[in-house]
């Protein structure tokens, strides 16, 4: 990066782990590839700035296809907007048996 001119942000790192707390375990051991569809989904949370204040969106896609199954817009950051894009997903694809991964985030 130095050579290229690039730099990070400033400052410290605005989220930390905090210690101590349980996560659940990886099922998918960082191998993303699926040979079927509704095998595996993955799912995050993302902000997004408007001029009238920040929005959620929580997305689910299938790690097969790479298409987008479900997806949640909301005004905070609630359980309710990761059930609504799971519920989405679900009734898309009347899938059973999936394994949902997510990143360790701060949701």
């Amino acid at each position: 990066m130095r050579r290229l001119g690039i730099a990070g942000l400033p400052g410290r790192p605005r989220y930390r782990k905090i210690p101590n707390t349980p996560t659940a375990s990886d099922l998918v051991n960082r191998d993303f590839a699926r040979s079927e569809p509704n095998r595996l989904w993955l799912t995050d949370i993302t902000e997004h700035r408007t001029r009238e204040g920040k929005v959620y969106c929580a997305v689910v896609l299938d790690a097969f296809s790479r298409r987008v199954v479900g997806w949640s817009i909301d005004s905070s950051q609630t359980a309710s907007l990761v059930v609504n894009a799971l519920g989405m997903a679900i009734e898309n694809r009347q899938a059973e048996g999936v394994v949902i991964h997510s990143d360790h985030g701060t949701q």
